[in-house]
């Protein structure tokens, strides 16, 4: 029991690590024409990187265990890469916030329709490729999301399909850290303007409304 929880932890954290790499890779490539230091936007670059390459390659390949493997141990490779040779400002903001979600995942209540459609059409996306015309078969396949397109790339070893969800939290973590920054910016500068009340409501609306 213990072992299995400590690998869910893992690889909790390694996709977490993993989708930042890709940001970081990314935002790196664009430093002259967008300035970006906040961990939480590079999170995101991140997550748009993945949702992109999720929806190309799902015509190619099926997004399975080798597959996906491979892509989150790339990611992990660029973000030990930048970790040793420049500074990252927020580790200790970004490992706080995704460790307090990371007790929301575990209890976390999945849509009504998970096992309806969701479930199956992300699962799909693991085993096959070129996913055309199967609203034919259930009426929820007509409503394909990306976020069923992200998720399929999070099929790994040990924890399979158990991290299906996952990436709701990625989201809601990186938007958190991106309103902490900015919070904690306001009150190292004394600095009480709009955008700092407008975080903190933001804040606390997002984390009633969807925990």
């Amino acid at each position: 029991m213990y072992y299995n929880f400590s690998i869910f932890i893992i690889f909790y954290f390694a996709i977490i690590l993993s989708c930042l790499g890709y940001g970081i890779f990314i935002s790196q490539k664009l430093q002259n024409n967008l300035k970006i230091e906040c961990l939480g936007f590079k999170g995101l670059i991140g997550i748009f990187f993945l949702l992109i390459y999720s929806y190309i390659s799902h015509f190619i390949i099926p997004h399975g265990l080798l597959h996906n493997s491979i892509l989150i141990l790339i990611g992990l490779l660029f973000f030990t890469y930048y970790a040793i040779n420049s500074k990252l400002r927020g580790m200790k903001i970004l490992f706080f916030t995704f460790s307090i979600l990371f007790l929301s995942f575990l209890i976390f209540k999945t849509h009504d329709d998970f096992p309806y459609y969701h479930f199956p059409y992300t699962y799909n996306l693991t085993q096959n490729t070129m996913i055309i015309g199967i609203g034919e078969f259930n009426h929820g396949f007509r409503t394909p999301s990306s976020i069923f397109y992200l998720n399929s790339l999070f099929y790994l070893p040990f924890v399979t399909y158990n991290m299906f969800y996952v990436g709701a939290v990625l989201i809601l973590g990186f938007g958190n850290i991106i309103l902490l920054n900015n919070i904690f910016d306001h009150l190292k500068d004394k600095n009480f303007n709009y955008r700092f009340y407008f975080s903190l409501l933001s804040l606390a609306f997002i984390n009633i409304f969807f925990l």
